[in-house]
């Protein structure tokens, strides 16, 4: 029944994340699409203020005619038609030109006259207005034309010649003559413009009708395809008519999909249609959806993954009662640390989303979302770590080291932390009597800096730590090492004192620095200690501080003189995620902050990156172009050796090489660049690039004839720092 209890709390909660994520996806893709909406409206809004600006243009052009016609020495209504006839020719966008009497008459540029009976034009000034546009019709009288036009019309005042008061002056214009003037697209031509008129004939838009019969109309277009929303075509003509602004979805007769866009025409019955394929919106918007998205997956991987190796760690761990409820703790624990970063990732990606064009508030948001990311990495390498050493994975390496130089080490790194804040550092005990012994020494470094971030963490402003640590002989040629460190901290309750070493176990108190960590530090260096035959215990008292004592035995090494002796120590056991310098954990239980970069190199080193994730290769790529590298990517093993053996001799300094690839894999291709016949074959540095972080792997990758070891993801400092110093070592 406990096994399934958790079974079912491990599935809920992954559901619970990955529904969190679906919603805040959805929410995104819909803010999103607002603003491109947004930004459709702002095109339509400059759009139909260009329509507008022409159809006053040609207002203009009207009653500067008319002003012209005073000024002639007009006798009689044939020489108004003259030169109606002469201000047509030479106006460059009307076809004819008429002049509307008080009696309702036209007189045409063209010298025909046209009864009041048989024309209705004179009827659009009839409500007051002071001028107008129309789509040709000649249901309103013929004006010697069969082709698709627009007619303008201009209210005048105390016009009279040749014994005739004119009170409008209108102009019919060939559509075609401004349609490519009016006709505007968008979105890199894939968004579309219109005009039409309140019974659906385009203005602007549809292909050129020969004559009136031909001419397209956009309810048409709308019948043949559907409208989504339980929108109708009456609604449509409604809203046109009104003047109103709004948005449809529909679906033409060809079956592409379209957002339409409506906004009226000032002064006409028209309204602008901007018309956008959906793909746009999708296209838009779908790099930043699937960028997101897969930090997301990123997250909710990461978070499966440790939740699946906390149910591992718990059911092997389950022997009794008392055992599920420790479980059950344990399960708490770690789902607050987990949600911790994961809440600050998620908060940040939505503020960067909101201060996309704010690059001082991105580089803040970019910073904290970085610390939060490597906090969580801090988390699944101790995760990993008690994984491997709850199942005996962990090999410890037996190397020479040097005891002294390693506390020494330790010490240096602490010092720093302690002075800032405030902590006095005391070291006792005098030289070590047998320091050449060996060992694992990267295990016993992250095992004092453990219990040494500790010290400074719970020991307050003005207190003090103290190091001792001496050495005493044992059987069979071996040396005990016994090291202390002792605080004058806030100490442990004797209950807590019996769990410290128990994984996810803090004490709280009033001390800040006590809610930093994830209490997996101490539990780690127990066992690693205990691993090691050694014993770490721990006495304190409430109030005054705490003392912790290692005891480790180890075999004695070769005299200093000795060739072996002057061996560094060996490579880290295969553990944790960190197969680079110090474990996550070897900083203490807080997510250590990422020093700066090194300087980029001060001439151009040009490095090839063997990655076959386009992802990955891209933001590698950037990051080395950004620091002044010269990059070349290859996407398998086969193309980074044909790459390399192409270029010429001595161009690449270093090879980022990914251990598992298609084609070829790292180890393949680096064994085959060795093997090339060219000088620089065997000189050029290969780093190895691998999610891959175990002993055995680093092993594989340096028999293949790679240099050095880089664990992803990639600390991004340890990379720049590593090729530096190939840029620095080139001639």
């Amino acid at each position: 029944m406990a096994r399934r209890r958790y079974i079912i709390a491990f599935a809920a909660t992954i559901a619970v994340v990955a529904l969190a994520v679906c919603v805040y996806l959805a929410q995104l893709s819909a803010t999103v699409a607002s603003n491109l909406m947004t930004t459709v409206d702002e095109i339509s809004c400059h759009d139909v203020e260009t329509i507008e600006g022409s159809l006053d243009d040609c207002y203009g052009r009207l009653i500067s005619a008319a002003e012209r016609m005073e000024l002639y020495d007009v006798e009689d209504v044939l020489v108004a038609q003259e030169r109606l006839n002469l201000e047509a020719a030479s106006s460059g966008v009307f076809d004819a030109l008429y002049l509307l009497d008080a009696d309702g008459t036209l007189y045409s540029s063209s010298y025909v006259r046209i009864a009041a009976a048989d024309h209705a034009y004179d009827e659009m000034l009839a409500d007051g207005r002071e001028h107008f546009v129309m789509l040709y019709d000649d249901a309103n009288g013929r004006l010697e034309t069969t082709k698709e036009s627009l007619v303008y019309g201009v209210r005048l005042t105390g016009v009279a010649f040749g014994g005739h008061e004119f009170v409008a002056i209108l102009g019919r214009s060939d559509v075609g003559a401004i349609r490519n003037q009016l006709l505007i697209e968008s979105f890199d031509g894939q968004g579309v413009s219109s005009v039409v008129n309140s019974q659906g004939y385009y203005i602007v838009g549809a292909s050129a009708a020969t004559d009136l019969a031909g001419r397209d109309n956009f309810y048409d277009m709308l019948l043949a395809g559907s409208i989504e929303g339980g929108v109708t075509i009456d609604d449509v003509r409604r809203n046109i008519s009104e003047g109103k602004s709004f948005t449809i979805d529909c679906t033409n007769a060809e079956g592409e999909h379209l957002v339409l866009s409506f906004a009226p025409v000032e002064g006409t019955t028209w309204s602008f249609i901007m018309a956008v394929p959906s793909h746009v919106f999708e296209e838009r918007f779908a790099p930043f959806i699937t960028m997101t998205s897969f930090m997301l997956a990123a997250v909710v991987v990461a978070l499966g993954v440790m939740l699946l190796l906390i149910f591992r760690f718990m059911k092997r761990s389950v022997s009794a009662k008392a055992e599920a409820a420790a479980r059950a703790e344990f399960l708490s624990n770690m789902s607050h640390e987990i949600r911790t970063p994961l809440n600050g990732i998620i908060g940040l990606n939505h503020l960067m989303e909101r201060h996309l064009d704010d690059r001082e508030a991105m580089e803040a948001h970019v910073r904290k979302l970085g610390s939060a990311a490597r906090y969580l990495l801090a988390l699944v390498n101790d995760i990993l770590d008690v994984s491997k050493l709850q199942a005996g994975k962990v090999v410890l390496c037996h190397e020479p080291l040097d005891m002294g130089a390693l506390i020494e080490s330790a010490c240096e790194m602490q010092r720093g932390p302690m002075a800032a804040k405030g902590v006095e550092f005391r070291r006792e005990g005098g030289e070590l009597p047998w320091p050449r012994l060996v060992g694992d020494e990267v295990r016993l470094e992250q095992v004092l800096m453990n219990i040494l971030s500790n010290a400074v963490k719970f020991t307050p402003e003005g207190g003090a730590v103290t190091l001792g640590a001496a050495q005493e002989a044992a059987p069979g040629g071996r040396v005990t090492t016994v090291i202390t460190v002792a605080d004058t901290g806030c100490g442990m309750t004797p209950e807590f004192q019996r769990q410290i070493f128990d994984a996810f176990t803090q004490e709280r108190n009033r001390n800040a620095e006590s809610q930093k960590g994830t209490g997996l530090g101490m539990s780690i260096s127990h066992m690693l200690v205990t691993q090691m035959g050694g014993e770490l215990s721990v006495e304190s008292v409430l109030g005054e501080g705490s003392c912790f004592t290692v005891r480790v035995t180890m075999p004695r090494a070769a005299a200093a003189g000795d060739a072996g002796a002057q061996d560094a120590p060996g490579a880290p056991a295969g553990g944790g995620g960190a197969a680079d310098g110090l474990p996550a954990s070897a900083a203490g239980d807080g997510a250590p902050a990422e020093p700066p970069a090194p300087a980029a190199p001060a001439a151009a080193v040009r490095v090839l990156v063997a990655e076959d994730n386009e992802l990955n290769a891209d933001i590698i790529s950037s990051i080395l172009a950004e620091e002044g590298y010269v990059v070349d990517v290859a996407a398998d093993g086969r193309q980074a050796v044909d790459a390399f053996a192409a270029s010429p001799v001595g161009s690449y300094a270093a090879i980022l090489m990914d251990a598992q690839m298609p084609v070829l894999d790292g180890c393949g291709a680096a064994r085959e660049i060795r093997a090339l016949d060219r000088p620089d074959a065997a000189a050029v540095r290969i780093f190895a690039c691998t999610a891959s972080t175990f002993a055995e792997d680093r092993a594989r990758a340096l028999a293949s004839g790679m240099d050095d070891f880089l664990a992803k993801p990639l600390d991004v400092r340890v990379m720049l720092e590593k090729l530096a110093e190939v840029g620095r070592s080139r001639p």
